[in-house]
């Protein structure tokens, strides 16, 4: 259960958010009468400031700029990785020893006779070649099975590299054979000779692709000592390939290095200064500001202080206004002070207030009669709508307040309450859209006799019938205009805070809206049972003064659950047999205790206000189904009769139990009807009787109806029901019935 202290607690809440959001709406922005000028970097100059002294400034913005120009200028640093050198240093090798061992003879699998040897050996460059000559000399591999055993030592990608190696090693072999200078060693030297060279420059890795184009486009210089004249070209070439294939990157960026280096160059830019001697022109007017002739304006105190209005006592009227207003709420409307939502839109509506008292000041910058354009019609309008005349009139004291402090102007403040009160009487009893757009017409022509007079009286000037004129005329148009207004924030309003108007309810009432139009589609017998049961509410509501058009409303939807299975109920049961003879009471008392459960599904399909699904709810209360009951009881005598009470909520407002009982009365008269012709005192007995069944059984204990409450109602349906059920005239050739 809710604590009973929490809805004070949120008003309490409201109202202090209220006195806040008010004392800013009228302070914030409240310009003097003499602005002091606002010097904006990057905007222009509003007028000529001159330096009254010598000074130095440092222009940061500058010297930061050129700052950050050192450090993009600063040379990236790298760091050698001699790992990468070590790599290339044994790929090389390994490259080196792999054509050598490629060209050794394979011995025979098996040898079936000893043969007698003799070692020859054969002296190589910086190396000795041992070769086992016989009387049959063991041959070297073909030179494809050769590169094919270098290639698969991993040197598959260097491609004809391998190739040129191969028939080098090979020619070089030959020509120890036959003792000539061998060179195959040398060239293995001058190759890793030049690795080493091009490595100890330092590589990056943007331009490791640019090296290896070079070496192989333009093969560098590389004497070989005792290679015939005709191949060096071919090994020049070769040995250039076989560099640049596996040459690598050996240099890293250093960041750390780099960092270092460009804070090193930034902090060694000097600051940029700009001299102010007195007299010279800090910035001219209309010239773009910049920072440091921001900083010199600000330095030498150029800017005059804003002469601020009084912030402190304009705080303090507005929080009496709002306070006041409060007061008097609680004194004449208690219930709307204990209601959250209600106060926090009071509070909503009183912000407003003070927004439209600083409209004057915007608008009169040229024509001082343009201020009665002041839209304070708006509050008095939507106040009467939302809540009441009462209410309504209340806002005239906060609006009248608000403009006072916001333009200082009597005849604005008089006029302010006076077009607050304005539309209260021509809205109050509206019944249509149609009246209330008449309303908002009424108020605009009332109002431009009333801007006209109060300019009259508190204006002044020699050309004072134009101005009475003018004052008319916008006083004219802001009643138009706040008409306008209001009806575009009546709706959002209403949806925000869940206040259900009068204009909520006629719109409930049309017959076309859709949860209407869904009763007549599918349940028609239902749909003219809610129209006659709603009009019998409205006259009931109207006879003992209560809201004929809520009671109205909320009969018109009291029985839309009946739609979900409409056949289960007599009234839509048009020439077929009633499904309930088919089933237990219980069953059947289930199925029509339903229709509650699917009405408030369907209220909140179609967002039915809350004031209106009351009526869904509480219809029936918790009242015994007599009919299933005494079925029951033909069975059973001992059966329980709580099986068959519905399950809803007792009427708890003098509408709701005005439905309830036009709903009881007008489905028992319907009954009576169709046994016999009703009379009036059949009906007074009926009224009678069902009445003081729903007293007696507790079901209107909650709905603060008296007993001269009871009287009226049962006059106004029994007047009602004889009103529908008249006698009718026979018609000659027409059937018995008919006349009914």
């Amino acid at each position: 259960m809710r604590p009973t202290w929490r809805p004070a607690l949120l008003t309490i809440l409201v109202l202090a958010v209220t006195v806040v959001t008010v004392a800013l709406s009228l302070v914030v922005g409240k310009a003097a009468a003499e602005p002091a000028p606002v010097v904006t970097i990057g905007r222009p100059a509003p007028e000529t400031f001159i330096a009254p002294r010598f000074e130095v400034f440092v222009d940061e913005e500058a010297t930061e700029s050129n700052r950050e120009t050192a450090r993009l200028n600063t040379e990236v640093q790298y760091k050698r990785n001699p790992e990468s050198a070590n790599q290339v240093t044994v790929r090389l090798l390994s490259f080196f020893e792999a054509v050598r061992q490629a060209a050794i003879p394979i011995p025979p699998a098996e040898s079936t006779d000893p043969i007698a040897s003799t070692s020859t050996t054969v002296a190589a460059s910086e190396e000795t070649q041992q070769t086992t000559t016989t009387s049959t000399t063991l041959p070297r591999p073909e030179q494809a099975v050769q590169v094919e055993s270098v290639q698969a030592s991993g040197f598959l990608v260097l491609g004809d590299v391998v190739d040129e190696f191969v028939a080098i090693y090979n020619r070089d072999l030959d020509r120890g054979l036959v003792e000539e200078p061998v060179v195959f060693g040398t060239i293995e030297d001058e190759t890793l000779d030049l690795a080493n060279q091009l490595l100890a420059d330092g590589i990056k890795e943007v331009d490791l692709a640019g090296v290896r184009q070079t070496l192989v486009a333009d093969p560098p210089f590389i004497f070989v000592a005792g290679l015939p004249e005709e191949e060096r070209d071919v090994v020049q070439s070769t040995i250039s390939r076989l560099v640049a294939a596996e040459l690598r990157s050996n240099l890293e960026r250093d960041d750390a290095a780099t960092a270092a280096l460009e804070e090193s160059n930034a902090s060694s830019v000097t600051d940029v200064t700009i001299v102010f001697r007195e007299g010279d022109t800090i910035v001219s007017r209309g010239e773009l500001v910049s920072s440091v002739q921001e900083e010199a304006i600000a330095f030498y105190d150029l800017l005059v202080p804003e002469e601020g209005p009084r912030y402190l006592a304009t705080t303090i009227l507005g929080a009496l206004a709002v306070l006041l207003a409060a007061f008097f709420l609680w004194r004449v409307a208690p219930a709307q002070w204990t209601e959250p939502r209600h106060f926090a839109l009071l509070g909503v509506l009183l912000v407003l207030a003070a927004l439209a008292a600083r409209i004057p000041e915007i608008v009169t910058a040229e024509n001082t009669q343009a201020g009665y354009v002041l839209p304070a019609m708006v509050l008095g309008y939507l106040a009467a709508i939302l809540f009441d005349p009462r209410t309504a009139t209340l806002m005239a004291i906060p609006v009248a307040f608000f403009t006072g402090i916001a333009t200082g102007d009597p005849g604005l403040t008089v006029f302010a309450a006076g077009a607050t009160v304005t539309p209260i009487a021509f809205v109050s009893s509206v019944s249509s859209r149609r009246e209330l757009r008449v309303a908002v017409a009424l108020s605009a022509v009332t109002l431009a006799p009333l801007g006209a007079a109060t300019e009259w009286m508190f204006g002044a000037g020699e050309t004072m019938g134009r101005n009475v004129a003018a004052a008319a005329g916008f006083a004219f148009l802001g009643g138009v205009v706040g008409g306008l207004v209001a009806q575009g924030l009546l709706s959002f309003l209403e949806n925000l805070f869940r206040v259900t108007t009068t204009l909520t309810l006629l719109d409930l009432t049309d017959r076309n809206h859709p949860a209407l139009r869904l009763v007549e589609d599918k349940a028609p017998g239902t749909f003219n049972h809610s129209i006659l049961v709603g009009t019998m509410a409205g006259k009931a509501a109207r006879a003992i003064g209560a809201d004929p058009l809520l009671a109205q409303a909320a009969a018109y939807y009291h029985d839309i659950g009946k739609t979900e299975h409409p056949e289960f109920f007599i009234e839509n049961q048009f020439g077929v047999s009633n499904p309930h003879d088919e089933l237990p009471p219980e069953e059947s008392a289930e199925i029509v205790r339903s229709h509650v459960l699917d009405g408030l599904r369907l209220a909140r399909q179609f967002r039915l206000p809350k004031e209106v699904t009351d009526g869904i709810r509480m219809h029936h209360g918790t009242g015994l189904m007599r009919f299933f009951y005494h079925k029951a009881l033909e069975t059973d005598p001992a059966v329980d009769p709580e099986l068959f009470r519905h399950r809803g909520i007792r009427p708890n407002r003098k509408e709701m139990a005005i439905v309830m009982l036009c709903d009881a009365v007008e489905g028992a008269a319907r009954a009576l009807s169709q046994r016999e012709d009703p009379t009036p005192d059949s009906l007074r007995k009926l009224v009678e009787s069902i009445v003081g069944e729903k007293v007696d059984d507790g079901q209107l204990d909650e709905s603060a109806l008296t007993f001269g409450d009871l009287t009226r109602l049962k006059d106004s349906l029994v007047e009602a029901l004889v009103g529908y059920y008249h006698a009718r005239i026979h018609y000659p050739g027409f059937p018995q019935a008919a006349a009914k």
